[in-house]
C-alpha cells in the first residue's frame, strides 16, 4: 500500500520555486527610482526604507533567492547614488541593513516554503480522498461505515443497489432497521427480505475501525443469492438425474423384474386354484384350503416385497445419511440384480469379511452404484466362456468399508480406467455413459472413492470403491 501512495504522491508536485529575478530586478528598481525621487523632489532622505521595503515584498510572495537579489540590487544602487561618506549611508549602516536585509529575505522564504508544503499537502489530501471514494464506490461487495449509535455514515453504490436506496436515504434508518434479525457480533449468513415479498440471500462480515479516537464499523455484505439458487439448482438436478439413473436401471432389469413377479402370481394362481378344488370336493377338506390359502397369502407378500424394494429403489428421495449396515445394503442390491446376473448365465460369489461393517451413508445410493457395477459387470461377461463375478466386502485397518466387483470380461484399457469415469465415455456399444459418472459422484458425495484397474484373480475388469467410517452428521456436513 505504501508503494501505490508513493507512486500517487510522486505526481502530485506544485509549480516549482521560481526565483523571480525579473520580477526582482523591477522591484528594485522602483525602490530606487522611489528613493531618488523622495531626496530630490520632495527632499527627504529615505535612502533604505524603500530598499527594505521591496526585500521584504519580495521574500514574502517570491522567496529567499528573489529576495536576495533584491536586497544586492538595492543596496549597490543606493552607494552608487548616495555614496558611503554620508550621515545616512555610510559603511556601517549599509551593513547593518544588508544583515537585517538577509534576515527578512531568510524569514520570507521560509514562509513561502511552508506555504508551497501546506498546498502541496492540501493537494496529496484531496488527491488521496478522491482515489479512495473511487475504490469505496467501485467495490463490488456493498460497504458501510456504522458508527458506535449504529448509525450509518456512509455507504458505497453496491450497498445503495442492494437495499435500493439513495445515498442520502441510506443515512437516515440504523443499520439494524435496515438488516432486521441480524446480530451485529456475528460474521454469518443471512436472509434479508423485501418490501415486495422476495429475499435475498446475503453474507455479512464486520471489523472494526478505529478513527479520530472514535469506533467505527466497517461492513460488507455479499449478495450470494444468485450462487445459492445455482447451488440449489444443481441440488434438484443432481437428484432427477439420480432418478434417472435408477430408472434406466430399473429398464435393464426389466426382463429379470418380470420374471420374479411371476413367480409370485403363478404361485398364488396355482394356490387358489387348489384350494377351490378342495372346498369343492363333495367332502371339503378345509384344513388343505386354508394351507392352500395361507400359501398363496405368503406369495401376495412376497410380490408386495418386490414391488416395495423396487419402488424404493426408484422413488425420489433426498439424500439423508445415516448409519447403515453395509451387508444388509449391498445384501438388498445382489437381491435386486441377481436375476440379471442368472439370465447373463454367470455366477455370482460374495464374499464378506469381517463382523459387522457400518458407515454414514444413504442406502438408497449405494444400492444403486453396487447394482449398476453388478449390471456392468453383467454385461461383461454377457457371450463369454468364462462368466463369473466376484463381490468383495471388508473393513480396512483405519475402519474404511472397502467394496470390490470383479468379472472376468474383456476388462477396462489402461489408458482408459480413468477416462471411463468421465459423462458420456462408455465401452458398451449401446451404452449412453452416465452410469459410472453417476456412481463416481455418489461416492465422491459420501466423501469416498472409486476407481477401476485390472483384476487379477479373474482377468477382467475390478471396481472398487472406499468409503470412510464417521458420524453421520459430519458426513452430511462434509457432502
Amino acid at each position: 500500500m505504501q508503494r501505490f501512495w508513493s507512486a500517487i504522491d510522486e505526481n502530485v508536485r506544485p509549480e516549482p520555486a521560481s526565483a523571480g529575478l525579473s520580477v526582482a530586478t523591477v522591484s528594485a528598481g522602483v525602490a530606487l527610482a522611489a528613493t531618488w525621487l523622495s531626496r530630490e523632489v520632495l527632499s527627504v532622505d529615505l535612502p533604505f526604507l524603500f530598499c527594505i521595503a521591496a526585500v521584504l515584498g519580495i521574500a514574502v510572495f517570491l522567496g529567499l533567492i528573489a529576495a536576495l537579489w533584491t536586497t544586492a540590487l538595492t543596496l549597490v544602487g543606493t552607494s552608487t547614488l548616495s555614496g558611503l561618506d554620508g550621515a545616512l549611508v555610510n559603511v556601517r549602516s549599509l551593513v547593518i541593513v544588508t544583515l537585517f536585509c538577509v534576515i527578512v529575505a531568510a524569514g520570507g522564504g521560509y514562509l513561502r516554503e511552508a506555504r508551497r508544503r501546506e498546498k502541496q499537502l492540501s493537494l496529496g489530501a484531496r488527491r488521496r480522498e478522491r482515489i479512495l471514494e473511487t475504490m469505496f464506490d467501485a467495490t463490488p461487495a456493498a460497504t458501510l461505515i456504522i458508527d458506535d449509535r449504529d448509525q450509518v455514515v456512509t455507504a458505497n453504490q453496491a450497498a445503495c443497489a442492494l437495499f435500493r436506496r439513495s445515498r442520502a436515504e441510506m443515512m437516515q434508518p440504523r443499520f439494524s432497521d435496515l438488516m432486521p434479525g441480524w446480530a451485529s457480533d456475528t460474521n454469518s449468513a443471512h436472509v434479508l427480505h423485501s418490501g415486495s415479498g422476495g429475499s435475498r440471500h446475503v453474507r455479512v462480515s464486520t471489523s472494526s475501525l478505529k478513527a479520530c479516537g472514535q469506533s467505527f464499523r466497517l461492513t460488507y455484505i455479499r449478495d450470494e443469492t444468485e450462487v445459492v439458487q445455482a447451488g440449489e439448482q444443481l441440488s434438484m438436478t443432481q437428484r432427477e438425474l439420480y432418478q434417472i439413473a435408477r430408472a434406466t436401471a430399473l429398464g435393464q432389469l426389466g426382463s429379470s423384474i418380470a420374471h420374479e413377479l411371476n413367480q409370485p402370481l403363478a404361485f398364488v394362481a396355482n394356490y387358489a386354484g387348489a384350494a377351490q378344488a378342495f372346498l369343492a370336493a363333495s367332502a371339503p377338506d378345509v384344513p388343505a384350503a386354508r394351507s392352500a390359502i395361507d400359501d398363496a397369502l405368503a406369495q401376495v407378500f412376497r410380490a408386495a416385497t418386490v414391488l416395495k424394494r423396487l419402488r424404493n429403489f426408484v422413488g425420489r428421495r433426498v439424500t439423508a445419511l445415516s448409519q447403515i449396515d453395509v451387508q444388509e445394503v449391498i445384501g438388498e442390491a445382489v437381491r435386486l440384480g441377481d436375476l440379471a446376473i442368472r439370465d447373463a448365465g454367470a455366477s455370482l460369489e460374495t464374499t464378506f469379511t469381517g463382523s459387522r461393517i457400518n458407515v454414514a451413508a444413504e442406502p438408497v445410493q449405494i444400492q444403486q452404484v453396487v447394482l449398476n457395477l453388478m449390471l456392468n459387470a453383467a454385461d461383461a461377461v454377457q457371450g463369454r466362456e468364462d462368466r463369473r463375478i466376484r463381490l468383495q466386502a471388508s473393513q480396512a485397518a483405519n475402519g474404511d468399508f472397502i467394496m470390490a466387483v470383479e468379472d472376468s470380461g474383456p476388462g477396462v484399457p489402461t489408458a482408459s480406467q480413468q477416462q471411463i469415469f468421465e459423462p458420456f465415455r462408455s465401452t458398451k456399444v449401446e451404452g449412453v455413459g452416465i452410469g459410472l459418472t453417476i456412481c463416481r459422484s455418489i461416492i465422491e458425495a459420501h466423501q469416498g472413492r472409486i476407481w477401476c484397474d485390472g483384476s487379477d484373480a479373474l482377468g477382467g475388469a475390478r471396481f472398487t470403491i472406499s468409503l470412510p467410517s464417521g458420524d453421520p452428521q459430519e458426513a452430511s456436513n462434509a457432502a
